[in-house]
């Protein structure tokens, strides 16, 4: 059903962009998720989100029982369209409900803290497919995520701060991550074919107007 939708949508899309949507899910990866649990300013969570889908990243959790998540399409430029998006707002407890989804899909936790001894992005295992969680601005990640850290990461400093804003840090960290990804010797690290259809379907319903209405009119 979802190449059936997908061959009926691909007419009322524009060859650039269909080639657009292919190059994109040809690098995208789950091999490297984001976790950003409580960022306080909306315009950081979605400057993270706009590197994510730079860099070829697809899921992004959001812990937000303290500070929700607003969109903004001026930092994001759009990208959370293109991402896959889990939220934790029905859970009773955010985070420990994103901990659990995490263990679920086979995840190890690498939470970023300049206060607890740790590695550098370059010397994070990805052998197996990592979750780099991200804090709040002004007290970093909670215990209880800190508590279930496989890893923890960290970016020397070399000057007088502590730490840097908390977008340019998951920007750093992600593209070395994802340099580190991009060499394993087989494809493992690519969205599998199923994967890529359903998310170029995702895609194309965000893109043709009124995609639901034309694909009932054609019999789905």
């Amino acid at each position: 059903m979802v190449n059936a939708k997908l061959q009926a949508l691909l007419p009322y899309l524009s060859e650039s962009r269909v080639e657009k949507f292919d190059a994109a899910l040809l690098a995208r990866t789950r091999k490297l998720c984001l976790v950003l649990e409580n960022v306080y300013q909306s315009r950081n969570a979605s400057a993270v989100m706009r590197s994510c889908d730079g860099m070829g990243i697809q899921d992004v959790h959001l812990i937000e029982n303290i500070n929700p998540w607003v969109f903004n399409r001026g930092v994001s430029k759009g990208t959370p369209s293109w991402l896959t998006l889990h939220r934790y707002g029905h859970a009773a407890n955010p985070t420990e409900a994103c901990i659990q989804n995490l263990r679920q899909r086979g995840y190890k936790i690498a939470v970023t803290s300049p206060h607890v001894d740790g590695m550098q992005a370059k010397d994070l295992p990805v052998s197996e497919p990592i979750a780099l969680v991200m804090g709040t601005e002004f007290e970093g990640v909670s215990q209880r995520m800190l508590d279930a850290a496989d890893y923890y990461v960290f970016i020397p400093m070399h000057g007088l701060a502590e730490s840097l804003n908390i977008s340019v840090a998951a920007g750093m960290i992600m593209h070395r991550v994802m340099e580190n990804i991009r060499t394993l010797p087989d494809s493992s690290w690519q969205l599998t074919t199923e994967e890529q259809a359903e998310l170029k379907l995702d895609w194309a319903m965000k893109s043709v107007k009124k995609a639901d209405t034309l694909l009932k009119h054609l019999g789905f």
